[in-house]
């Protein structure tokens, strides 16, 4: 097997990843209705399930393993957490008890924290710049696939046992649909860990040294210097999540409230829009800004934000009000494909404006800020405003969503336009400045532009 094709089977391996790790995420937002329910919880109860649980551990410790994927070989690291994780996940599915699946929960979080720098770093080393747009549009497709496999899945069970029903098991006894669900997601995780520990280690750039790649201060020093370009990029990235796990989260909800759909219809429809059309714009993304990229300017791919950000602004504040439910579903598919492919152009502009040795460390620090911004507080930040200022009545739900995502889609415009005017100014400062498609020194602390 050649270099090329050697590297093209790792991005698969990490789009399953990927996969696994939405597959996890999204299958709780689809049980909102019967967990509630059965732990007698509420839903800003259920958000904090959803979200603060997940991403304490999913932030602290991405901070921690984003310094041990710059020094040790990442796919044990990788392999490790997915296994953690997806045991995790099965205690979520094996109690009636809302304590212990919020300490299940945080297990997920703390498990899921390797799975972004890991990747991160194994794409930087493995791709070539040209490369890593579609490469990281493959890892980032496993979001779709897994969470409208997930939603699939999910919405099967509760299509065929009813969102009330019950299942009898060997081992487990008689347990409830939405347990069957979570307990099947974590089985998951563990062949796919598996087969991560099968992957070749790819070589690290030379500058990659163990004395560097356990300090935090270089890669911080590297982005406080260039704060114009990095402070918008992150607000921008942040509200692109955001959006995405706002209506997520509460998409289902929304349904099932507002138009009486049943949970297992929307598993199945809502899966798979995002298994379509999740992926599809994960793709053309990943794809459009490696053409971009080789054929005009780089720093035009920020101006590609932009126009998305501008598109997903419609159907995100729109949404809610759409007057049909068959114009609702033609909107989630805009807002979701549009959507997706903004997580891409963020991810992969990170991601191309760090230094190889310095990829996790950047890595664990960007997935722990949108995490905090995407999981623990947009579903929380959604349900408050349902709960608080449109006095909890069935539509609330839509009318928080309607006010959350279409102000945080102007959000992401700003913060995209900001980046590509602090990049031009970047590259008319020095003319020998090529600002994308190039590595950072490797020197700590250095911020010199090499081609």
């Amino acid at each position: 097997m050649d270099k090329r094709t050697a590297s093209w089977g790792m991005a698969i391996v990490m789009c399953l990843v990927n996969a696994v790790a939405f597959i996890d995420r999204t299958s709780l937002p689809l049980l909102v209705q019967p967990i509630t329910r059965d732990l007698k919880i509420s839903d800003t109860q259920m958000s904090l399930l959803i979200g603060l649980a997940f991403i304490f551990t999913y932030s602290i410790g991405g901070l921690f393993v984003g310094a041990l994927v710059d020094r040790f070989p990442r796919r044990r690291i990788l392999a490790l957490g997915m296994t953690f994780w997806g045991a995790s996940t099965i205690l979520c599915g094996t109690t009636f008890n809302y304590l212990v699946m919020f300490a299940g929960r945080l297990g997920v979080g703390l498990g899921e924290a390797a799975g972004g720098p890991a990747c991160m770093s194994i794409i930087k080393d493995a791709f070539a710049p040209q490369q890593r747009g579609r490469a990281i549009a493959m890892w980032a497709m496993g979001a779709g696939l897994g969470a409208g496999g997930a939603l699939l899945a999910g919405g099967t069970i509760l299509r065929l046992v009813g969102e009330t029903g019950s299942l009898t098991l060997p081992v487990l006894g008689t347990i409830r649909a939405w347990q069957v669900v979570l307990i099947t997601c974590g089985l998951i995780a563990f062949p796919v860990a598996m087969l991560v520990t099968l992957l070749p280690e790819p070589a690290r750039a030379p500058n990659a040294s163990n004395s560097e790649a356990v300090d935090f201060r270089s890669a911080i020093s590297d982005m406080a210097r260039r704060w114009p370009v990095f402070v918008p990029l992150f607000v921008a990235n942040a509200a692109t999540i955001m959006i995405s796990t706002g209506y997520t989260s509460w998409f289902p909800a929304f349904l099932g409230r507002v138009w009486h759909v049943p949970g297992g219809e929307i598993g199945l429809r809502l899966g798979t829009v995002v298994l379509l059309f999740n992926t599809g714009g994960q793709f053309a993304a990943g794809f459009l800004i490696d053409l971009i990229r080789r054929r005009f300017d780089a720093n035009l791919v920020p101006l590609f934000g932009v126009l998305m950000s501008a598109i997903v602004f419609v159907p995100a504040a729109f949404i809610p009000s759409a007057p049909s439910l068959d114009v609702t579903w033609v909107m989630i598919i805009v807002q979701v494909c549009s959507a997706a492919s903004l997580f891409t152009i963020g991810t992969t502009t990170i991601v191309h404006l760090t230094p190889s040795h310095a990829v996790g460390k950047v890595s664990g620090i960007h997935f722990a800020w949108v995490g905090i911004m995407g999981t623990a507080i947009a579903p929380t930040f959604v349900a408050l405003l349902s709960d608080r200022l449109f006095g909890a009545k069935s539509d609330s739900i839509g009318q928080a969503l309607s006010v959350f995502a279409g102000t945080l889609s102007i959000v992401a415009l700003l913060g995209f336009a900001l980046v590509w005017l602090a990049l031009r100014r970047e590259q008319s400062g020095s003319s020998a400045a090529v600002i994308l498609p190039v590595e950072l020194s490797g020197e700590a602390g250095n911020t010199t532009i090499s081609k």
